[in-house]
């Protein structure tokens, strides 16, 4: 709970419309821009040269011209220490961007030296991905997701549990992003919460087990998307009824438990391929004095339905 509050904390600090990358760079270059409150902005940026998180540049008093499915930012400080031109659409866009830090510092003190960083050197090819409505969608829209997957599985001797069982499941799930771009100890992204069935569960070593079960807690961790994928990582709890006990001497019902993750491939478009991992576990809970579960690799492959530029 202490992770959950800190991230709705952190979603109303800095709301990003956009995100904007130079392709295939060494030093993975990424601009951000967000709206700090109705008439503050700035820009936000990461690389590999930083030697922290990310540095920020505020752009009060500029003020974005946002249309269906574009932004324009055209913006000067009155010094000349701090302009950009920024040209944003869905796909490739066009970033010139200058700042001085020598200059900018006499009229901010507390700039971050590291903004010098964010220079482009002229104008520079990016490609972008915008939020929310600013893509044109409603701000209704593009929050949910609907997850549809199948694998098997293999367990593992850790801990109490035992080796040499093997298993598949298929899953259905669903989940809605809770906050828009955030950034939680530097690592940026989106926070969802969703629900998972599990109306297949087919143990098929050692001996055959039939189940069905449910998740009704499943956190997930969008990260910003790249224009042929994007990633995501995630936490779940749950339950799960079985026709016979698993493993054996135990109980027919388990709590269960995963972390992991994986990609959605082209996901700007609404139906995306997902190849996924995930450490699955299955226990009594010590309901019966003991605690032997299952611990297992799952690897996982299926179809997901979202909204475009997700």
């Amino acid at each position: 709970m202490v992770l959950l509050t800190a991230v709705l904390f952190q979603a109303t600090v800095g709301s990003a419309v956009a995100a904007c990358r130079v392709p295939n760079d060494p030093q993975q270059r990424a601009w951000s821009l967000e709206r700090m409150s109705p008439d503050s902005w700035r820009v936000v940026f990461t690389a590999k040269s930083l030697d922290h998180a990310a540095v920020d540049l505020p752009l009060a008093p500029a003020q974005p011209v946002i249309s269906r499915g574009s932004i324009r930012l055209s913006f000067a400080s009155a010094n000349g220490g701090r302009a950009i031109e920024w040209t944003i659409t869905n796909g490739p866009s066009t970033l010139d961007l200058r700042v001085n830090h020598g200059l900018e510092v006499n009229a901010e003190p507390g700039l971050d030296p590291a903004v010098d960083h964010m220079n482009t050197d002229g104008p520079l090819a990016v490609e972008c991905a915008m939020r929310g409505s600013e893509s044109g969608a409603q701000e209704s829209e593009g929050k949910s997701e609907w997850q549809v997957s199948g694998g098997v599985a293999g367990s593992v001797n850790l801990f109490e549990s035992i080796a040499g069982r093997a298993y598949a499941v298929q899953t259905i799930g669903w989940s809605r992003e809770l906050t828009r771009d955030i950034s939680i100890i530097g690592i940026r992204g989106r926070f969802a919460w969703g629900v998972e069935g599990m109306p297949v569960f087919a143990q098929f070593e050692p001996s055959r087990v039939y189940g069905v079960g449910f998740a009704p807690v499943v956190w997930r961790w969008h990260f910003p998307p790249r224009p042929a994928w994007s990633a995501f990582g995630e936490l779940s709890m749950g339950g799960m009824w079985a026709t016979d006990p698993i493993p054996e001497n135990t109980s027919r019902a388990n709590f269960t438990a995963h972390w992991g993750g994986g990609v959605r491939l082209r996901p700007r478009r609404k139906h995306t391929l997902v190849i996924a991992y995930r450490f699955q576990h299955f226990s009594n809970g010590n309901q019966l004095g003991s605690n032997p579960g299952v611990n297992s690799h799952v690897l996982l492959a299926g179809w997901s339905r979202r909204p475009k530029g997700l």
